[in-house]
């Protein structure tokens, strides 16, 4: 019987080490990165609000660059230096928020809408309004995006200063995560309740999805206004409806009551994805 039940307890425990042998092979095969990723992801699901896509999120961030994040002197300047040497983030001057619209994931190309004032090139005063620092030379300002906890240069982005409208487009290996959301066809009614992920006050964490909720106020011939919570870093978040879709975007708020905001229509913004990609 002890025999029996020794050679029952090998063999579970043979069984038991392969088993475990191979989960770790396959643990190991992929990286850091990528398994931070799939953690995070699994966390993003949604189980509530199902109308936000908390993995088509994407934080955006402009920085002074610089060759040595820790020396001053390395700070790039525009005429001296060449933007591709220059890659360390070296002093914070503003944030939005934003909304990836489209995924090609052959090519792992990301679109993603935001505000155009927060695409615009920055000027030596906005950046002393915003850094405290008064530059002698117009340094080199970098825009960056996070998605999905992981920070990529923007490679290109248009805009329609217009309807205060940008489109930001970079590529990421984890393109599979976010996912196509349409414009809607039609203005949203009155009344009608609406949703939107925001960071405002650079208030980003890659586990954290802050989601807000408010009411539709109404569309004139150039724009819609929401009861919706919003300040600066914001701008550029995606107000979406009950069926997903995109209705707007966050452009402008109402100063000492940080709940009424204004953002382009949706033909507008489906006529500047059609001719902006």
């Amino acid at each position: 019987m002890f025999k029996k039940i020794t050679t029952g307890f090998m063999l579970s425990f043979l069984c038991f080490v392969q088993i475990s042998c191979c989960s770790l092979n396959q643990y190991k095969s992929k990286s850091k990165s990528d398994i931070t990723v799939e953690y995070l992801n699994n966390k993003l699901k949604n189980n509530v609000n199902k109308k936000l896509h908390n993995q088509n999120f994407v934080f955006l961030s402009k920085y002074v660059l610089s060759k040595n994040n820790n020396d001053f002197n390395e700070i790039c300047y525009i005429d001296s230096h060449n933007y591709n040497d220059c890659l360390e983030n070296m002093i914070p001057v503003s944030a939005a928020s934003g909304y990836i619209f489209k995924v090609e994931n052959k090519t792992h190309q990301l679109y993603a809408l935001t505000a155009a004032h927060w695409c615009m090139s920055e000027t030596k005063s906005d950046l002393y309004d915003s850094t405290d620092i008064l530059f002698d030379n117009m340094p080199i300002v970098g825009l960056y995006v996070t998605f999905m906890g992981k920070e990529y240069r923007i490679s290109s982005y248009v805009m329609d200063p217009h309807n205060d409208l940008c489109i930001v487009k970079f590529k990421s290996k984890y393109s599979k995560y976010a996912k196509n959301i349409k414009v809607s066809k039609s203005d949203p009614e009155i009344g009608e309740k609406v949703y939107t992920i925001s960071a405002p006050l650079w208030s980003y964490e890659a586990e954290f999805r802050q989601h807000y909720t408010g009411y539709i106020s109404g569309c004139d011939d150039h724009e819609c206004a929401f009861t919706i919570p919003a300040t600066y870093g914001s701008s550029g978040s995606a107000v979406i409806n009950e069926n997903g879709e995109i209705i707007s975007i966050i452009s402008r708020a109402a100063m000492g009551f940080n709940n009424y905001a204004i953002g382009a229509k949706p033909d507008s913004i489906k006529k500047f994805i059609e001719e902006g990609i």
